[in-house]
């Protein structure tokens, strides 16, 4: 009986080996990387790629990558594991001039992927108390406020709400201030703007049409708008419904406002006032007069531009407001009561106060207006949506998510959504936003039940809630 305990000894001895010698190939490829970094052989770095990488990874891009890096945080002075997720481990590269994360895969001792991220503390990041209610009992409440904490770090930080679904329950986390001078912490009921995040609404709702036989994603626009548009075609070939929701309308704008050229220079308040002032017959106007430079469905450019025409022809299909369309179908459907294009008074109570990256607060967009559109929700609201997208129940839903434009392996739009595959762990199904004050991030996994939504209430960092998803993400996968 004796000899056969051994045998599960042996082999857990043996996998604790082999887990320190692959930490250490890890550690010696990503020394050999910032060697050759430091000295500028990036050429060199491309070499350090075994036969996958350098088949699916071109040679142009990983040099552009490190070079581009380099600019920015000059020399590496050290570096440090900070995350060994399994397969991907994470380093922290001290620069010169600036730290980042450097993301590594190794396989047969060789480099198979990398990437970089902005999402690792900075050396003059303070050390400050955040209040949470996370009640760190769990381990998800621990690896999300280990990752929580590093978001937090950075002086730009008001507040931070974070929603998971996973295997069917959801939970809500609240990091930071929602309102500097009260020092009030958000919480599932706190009102964010969430940016673009909102072309996915319009995305869904295009896609019940279909289902309701309203529309059909080969119509020409032009089906939908009032008056002609003899522009909105090139060479005889129409822009399509499925073409503005997957940005392939044969335009390079993003917006077709016609705004002054000092418009950036402005203040939230008055680039509000400006908005809210556009008149309708002038967005209408400024779509006459644009042109297009390719035929429809052959290259993306992300455009607003392209998904306001796509809510001019919903609300004439429906005949309501797209207030209405959201308040009606997502209240309706999903049970998402605080969802709104516009707020009243008595919702600001509950707004979470924008900042921009200096902490001073900033103007939000309490109305939407007929050329510019924000949606309004809450923590509790976008997980009900994120465990709806997950789940895949509605028609509507798994049709927004069905590939219309690119490749999954890399990059691939559905309608409206962003669509890649995650490796053995199926597809990702994304789509980040930001509004003047805020940055909102979905990101669903249904073949592994899993989804998760972040608002804040800053005007710079976007990317960072990248970062912090994935390696929230990365961390539920070896657990």
């Amino acid at each position: 009986m004796k000899a056969f305990l051994v045998i599960p000894f042996l082999l857990a001895q043996l996998s604790s080996l082999a887990q320190i010698s692959t930490l250490a190939t890890c550690k010696a490829v990503n020394d050999s990387i910032i060697a050759r970094y430091n000295r500028n052989d990036f050429d060199g770095i491309y070499h350090i790629g075994n036969e996958w990488f350098k088949a699916n990874i071109s040679k142009d891009y990983c040099i552009n990558s490190f070079k581009e890096s380099k600019e920015i945080t000059g020399e590496i002075l050290s570096t440090v594991l900070t995350d060994d997720l399994g397969t991907v481990k994470h380093f922290k590269w001290v620069g010169k001039n600036k730290n980042l994360d450097f993301e590594l895969r190794v396989e047969d001792g060789q480099m198979k992927l990398f990437d970089f991220s902005n999402f690792v503390r900075q050396e003059n990041d303070p050390n400050k108390q955040v209040q949470t209610d996370n009640p760190l009992k769990s381990q998800l409440d621990s690896i999300v406020h280990k990752y929580a904490l590093v978001y937090m770090s950075d002086k730009r930080a008001a507040g931070l709400s974070i929603g998971i679904y996973k295997d069917g329950k959801k939970q809500i986390y609240n990091y930071g201030e929602a309102n500097k001078k009260t020092g009030n912490l958000a919480d599932s009921n706190t009102i964010y703007q969430i940016g673009s995040v909102a072309k996915t609404f319009i995305g869904i709702l295009l896609a019940q049409a279909i289902v309701d036989g309203k529309m059909h994603l080969n119509d020409d626009i032009r089906k939908y708008l009032s008056g002609s548009f003899p522009n909105l075609q090139y060479q005889g070939h129409p822009i399509q419904l499925v073409n503005l929701a997957n940005h392939t309308g044969g335009f390079n704008r993003f917006n077709l406002i016609n705004f002054p050229k000092d418009f950036e220079n402005w203040d939230s308040y008055k680039q509000n006032n400006f908005l809210y002032s556009y008149p309708t017959s002038r967005y209408i106007q400024d779509w006459h007069t644009l042109k297009l430079d390719t035929i429809p469905g052959a290259n993306y450019y992300y455009s607003l531009g392209g998904i306001m025409l796509l809510r001019m022809a919903l609300e004439k299909v429906y005949g309501k407001s797209l207030d209405n369309l959201v308040r009606g179908y997502f209240g309706n459907t999903f049970q998402m009561h605080n969802t709104k294009l516009n707020l009243i008074p008595a919702d600001t109570v509950q707004l979470a106060i924008p900042y921009n990256g200096n902490g001073e607060a900033m103007a939000p967009m309490l109305r939407s207006t007929a050329s510019l559109f924000t949606i309004k929700s809450t923590p509790a609201d976008m997980l009900k949506y994120v465990a709806a997208n997950v789940q895949e129940k509605e028609l509507a839903v798994l049709l927004s998510h069905k590939p219309t434009y690119g490749d999954v392996r890399w990059f691939a739009l559905g309608l409206t959504w962003m669509i890649t595959d995650s490796w053995d762990k199926g597809l990702r199904i994304f789509h980040s936003g930001h509004d003047v004050g805020y940055n909102t991030l979905c990101t669903m996994y249904p073949q592994s039940g899993l989804g998760f939504v972040l608002m804040a209430n800053e005007d710079e960092r976007q990317d960072y809630l990248f970062g912090l998803e994935k390696k929230i993400f990365q961390s539920l996968q070896i657990r």
